[in-house]
């Protein structure tokens, strides 16, 4: 459970392609890392006039996109060699002291707001990629179970079982009864 799950990147129809119409061309944009871990770009540009069509154009871009994402360079660049995981390392005895990851899963936050009074546990993944579980609505487990099992899709982890979920979110809510009164919320 503790091993990172790797993502195969998600090569669409159009990934790192794009048109600029003013000019008549298609023209690519591939990522990939440098000798130092930075991130460049390869760009390449297809002329409408030069092969014939517009669709013959994007048909080039394409063969020269997926030849370009062959290369490791490249598919470091996309995400695929990133680990993504679940759990925090083991480093410490007990997770909930750690104030940055209460509760030892990767990705999962809660937040608290005053205005409307309440409370969300946050999931992220990847870059951008966020979604909110409303204590109020899901009642604390309900929201803090819902985005580990967000998290879980998005990472491709296997979901915890209920008992584990249920013994981190009590560990945490017994630490923050406090905080779950003042913001009107039941632990």
């Amino acid at each position: 459970m503790n091993q990172p799950m790797k993502r195969a990147p998600r090569v669409h129809s159009f990934l790192y392609i794009y048109r600029n119409h003013t000019g008549e061309f298609w023209w690519c944009a591939v990522p990939w890392l440098d000798g130092h871990g930075r991130r460049r770009q390869r760009r390449r540009s297809f002329r409408d006039r030069r092969y014939g069509s517009k669709a013959a154009a994007l048909e080039q871009a394409r063969q020269w996109r997926d030849q370009a994402i062959q290369d490791p360079a490249v598919r470091a660049a996309m995400g695929d060699r990133r680990p993504l995981m679940l759990y925090a390392s083991d480093d410490q005895d007990d997770p909930a002291e750690n104030t940055r990851n209460p509760f030892g899963l990767v990705g999962v936050t809660v937040t608290f707001r005053d205005k409307p009074l309440g409370g969300n546990f946050s999931v992220t993944a990847n870059r951008g990629r966020k979604r909110w579980f409303s204590i109020r609505r899901y009642g604390g487990f309900g929201a803090f179970k819902r985005a580990v099992i967000q998290r879980c899709q998005w990472v491709g982890a296997p979901v915890p079982d209920d008992q584990e979920l249920r013994q981190r979110y009590q560990h945490w809510a017994n630490r923050n009864r406090h905080v779950l009164r003042r913001y009107g919320l039941d632990p």
